[in-house]
């Protein structure tokens, strides 16, 4: 059987990086918590901030919130080769430097710490450098069959 997208659902998260002046971020619905203090994200062949990601050995993860779909459609239709997906959002950044989302649930600064290869996707394991929450509560924003 094949594993096909409306079998799980994921939460939406927005990978931010930045390499020397080149910055951008895009939506992944594939993150995952793999250890205390370390994640695992996804991110397709085609993805400029993937690039960013491995020149500079960090990424930031903002995690959205039900209601934040069209931030979620902002850093997921478009690609930061041809749009500058962050001039028009709210960014912070913490130890890594890699652009993280102010208005998010809670985020996570990260140093790559394991690529894995898996052909058209690659497996960044990150390992937490510095976390925080911005909402106590809140409910996160859901990826199911291709739609919120």
């Amino acid at each position: 059987m094949k594993l096909t997208h409306d079998m799980l659902c994921h939460g939406v998260y927005i990978v931010g990086a930045r390499h020397e002046d080149k910055a951008s971020a895009l939506a992944v619905a594939w993150a995952t918590q793999v250890a205390t203090d370390k994640v695992l994200i996804a991110v397709g062949a085609q993805s400029y901030t993937r690039e960013l990601i491995l020149k500079s050995g960090a990424f930031g993860l903002s995690m959205l919130e039900e209601g934040q779909q069209e931030l979620g459609r902002h850093f997921g239709t478009q690609s930061g080769r041809n749009v500058d997906k962050l001039a028009t959002v709210e960014t912070e950044t913490h130890k890594t430097g890699s652009p993280i989302l102010k208005n998010c649930a809670l985020w996570l600064d990260c140093e790559v710490s394991d690529v894995f290869d898996l052909g058209s996707t690659k497996l960044i394991v990150g390992k937490v450098v510095a976390a925080g929450r911005n909402k106590a509560t809140f409910t996160p924003l859901i990826y199911r069959e291709r739609e919120y």
